[in-house]
């Protein structure tokens, strides 16, 4: 059931911002689609993120036994999210930009426009934008039990960002 309902989630959630089925009061089941409000932007938590980062707007789709929760997130050249983990593990569709990714302790992996992106639950890692790009992903991700959905670590230092490319 989950691996269908994120199957769906992630060809959903690469049109447009995306419509999921859920079911009415009747027990039939409904389209709903979320219209992206560049209002509801924000700025990315300085305890999360390093550099210029905005959030959009986070939604949740999915039943109440397996819903997932869902957000947009664009990262100004430089920009990147502390190390963290995701109890179900997480997926990132790149919509734009060019941006980095890297899993503790391999390589900096590069990721562009159209790359799909696992990390394996409680899987340590970080991403963000290109060192002179800006990237944007929509991530997507389960909560476990609490309804916690990411767990927070350390920043991720200029020489773990810059990796091989610290002379830059």
């Amino acid at each position: 059931m989950k691996k269908a309902i994120l199957a769906t989630s992630l060809v959903l959630a690469s049109l447009t911002q995306t419509g999921f089925a859920e079911e009415s009061r009747t027990g039939e089941l409904k389209l709903e689609l979320y219209k992206y409000d560049k209002s509801k932007e924000v700025s990315g938590p300085e305890d999360y993120f390093t550099g210029n980062v905005t959030v959009g707007e986070v939604f949740t789709s999915g039943d109440n036994l397996n819903d997932y929760r869902h957000a947009t997130v664009t990262f100004q050249p430089g920009a990147r999210t502390a190390w963290h983990t995701h109890p179900h593990g997480q997926t990132l569709i790149i919509t734009s930009g060019e941006g980095r990714v890297q899993v503790k302790d391999e390589e900096i992996q590069t990721v562009k426009k159209g790359d799909v992106v696992w990390f394996p639950a409680n899987t340590r890692h970080w991403h963000g934008a290109g060192i002179n790009t800006s990237m944007t992903h929509i991530a997507i991700q389960a909560p476990n039990e609490e309804g916690n959905v990411v767990n927070w670590m350390e920043h991720v230092t200029d020489k773990d960002y810059l990796g091989n490319d610290s002379s830059k």
